[in-house]
């Protein structure tokens, strides 16, 4: 049997539906699981043993042509995803499609789209309920799938031994040993959502605070985005933090997460690593939602004060009110 998955991006959101992976495999005894995505998102899926074949969206209609498969997991509501679950030989389709001409999904998958951008009751119905959810993804996605125990399957994401290399290298220039406490700050959270970034003085004093009461090795991490921020944080905070670049390839980065005990971080790429790496992570939120997170028993959730958590604004009517010291402290406490 053949099971073709559709899951585009974001690149957090592809890394953690991996977490379906293996209890797919254990479910359909013998199947081969192919994956189509898009480009940036193709090296979260390499070397995982449970990804027979990654194919890019642009290529899909053409390697899926002629092939019949068992079942279709279409978690994508972007046209093109949906024309490739419309169009390719299946059995069975879960998920989002197009039926003339438009974006529908099967009544399985009701309760994830029913929340999102192509809700059959309208956006601002799909709001209310996202808002209104208390059910992380994986509960949500395991129980349309039919797959039990979500909360024992984290999302997986495999280093090869040159990245590992890499970290150790790294490592060593920085005078990181084995057996130092280590912490590392992401400062992004992607261009869509302004209110999910501590401020450069609030990162400040989360690295300074935890830095005085431990003594922790901190890494700053950051993207493109943020090289000028970052500048501005190495400046104010304490003598000592180790900047780990913002301009790493994405499995550069995630390796570079390896190296660390504990990662505070948004609701980002970067906090997904950070739980496929198996890491105690710290996820701050503001104005998407907490609930939708697992965290495997291995972290802490901070959400901000402020009338405009969960409301997925781009910018907030309402900013956010960050508790610093109670995220410092949730940090150490993972230590």
């Amino acid at each position: 049997m053949e099971i073709l998955i559709i899951k585009l991006g974001a690149m957090g959101d592809v890394l953690r539906m991996t977490s379906i992976l293996r209890p797919l495999k254990e479910k359909y005894e013998g199947a081969r699981i192919a994956w189509v995505t898009k480009k940036e998102s193709e090296k979260l899926l390499e070397g995982n043993p449970y990804v027979d074949e990654i194919m890019l969206i642009g290529d899909a209609v053409k390697k899926t042509g002629g092939r019949d498969f068992g079942l279709v997991l279409s978690f994508d509501d972007e046209e093109d995803a949906c024309a490739l679950a419309s169009g390719v030989g299946s059995k069975k389709i879960i998920g989002a499609y197009l039926k003339g001409g438009k974006s529908v999904y099967t009544e399985d998958s009701a309760f994830w789209f029913d929340m999102g951008l192509i809700s059959r009751y309208g956006k601002a119905e799909a709001d209310r309920r996202k808002a209104a959810n208390r059910r992380t993804y994986q509960d949500i996605h395991f129980s349309i799938l039919g797959l039990k125990d979500p909360a024992s399957y984290p999302p997986i994401l495999v280093l090869s031994e040159e990245e590992k290399r890499f970290a150790e290298r790294f490592a060593e220039r920085h005078g990181i040993g084995k057996e130092d406490g280590v912490v590392g700050v992401n400062t992004g959270a992607g261009g869509r959502w302004q209110d999910k970034k501590l401020s450069v003085q609030q990162t400040v004093e989360l690295i300074d605070s935890i830095r005085e009461k431990t003594g922790a090795k901190i890494l700053l991490f950051g993207g493109p985005g943020e090289e000028e921020r970052n500048r501005d944080i190495l400046k104010g905070a304490q003598a000592g933090v180790i900047d780990a670049g913002c301009g790493n390839s994405v499995r550069e980065f995630a390796a570079l997460v390896g190296l660390c005990d504990v990662l505070i971080s948004s609701d980002s790429l970067a906090m997904h690593i950070g739980i496929a790496l198996k890491k105690s992570v710290v996820a701050f939120f503001y104005p998407t939602s907490a609930a939708e997170i697992e965290l495997y028993g291995k972290g802490a959730k901070i959400i901000a004060g402020g009338e405009s958590y969960c409301s997925y604004q781009a910018v907030c009517a309402h900013p956010p009110e960050w508790d610093i010291v109670k995220m410092a402290d949730a940090a150490i406490s993972l230590l």
